[in-house]
């Protein structure tokens, strides 16, 4: 039986004053996400180097240094037009994402 990844929490989870910053980045994650997933299938390197690049500094900021790591190959592999590795990162990018949605307050 495979055994599912445990949820990641943000490195600055006990920071009171990023609390809402955190929650919003969370919140909006999945659509951030879907994005990148849609110009990845439409091999829109600019966009998907600019949106992961923003992603990865966001994430950075509230504490999310997995999700900045892969975000940030993500744009490396967009800006190289290296398609394959890049639909890869973008693969770990959304498990990642969906491990931080697991750890968000209210998730089931």
């Amino acid at each position: 039986m495979e055994r599912r990844a445990e949820p990641i929490f943000s490195k600055l989870a006990d920071d009171a004053s990023l609390g809402d910053a955190v929650d919003a980045f969370v919140v909006e994650l999945a659509e951030r996400v879907d994005s990148l997933q849609d110009l990845d299938s439409r091999s829109d390197f600019a966009a998907l180097q600019t949106q992961a690049s923003e992603l990865s500094l966001e994430a950075t900021k509230v504490g999310f240094d997995s999700l900045s790591s892969v975000a940030d190959a993500v744009a490396t592999c967009a800006a190289e037009k290296d398609r394959s590795a890049g639909h890869k990162a973008l693969v770990e990018l959304t498990e990642i994402a969906r491990r931080i949605r697991l750890g968000h307050r209210g998730a089931v």
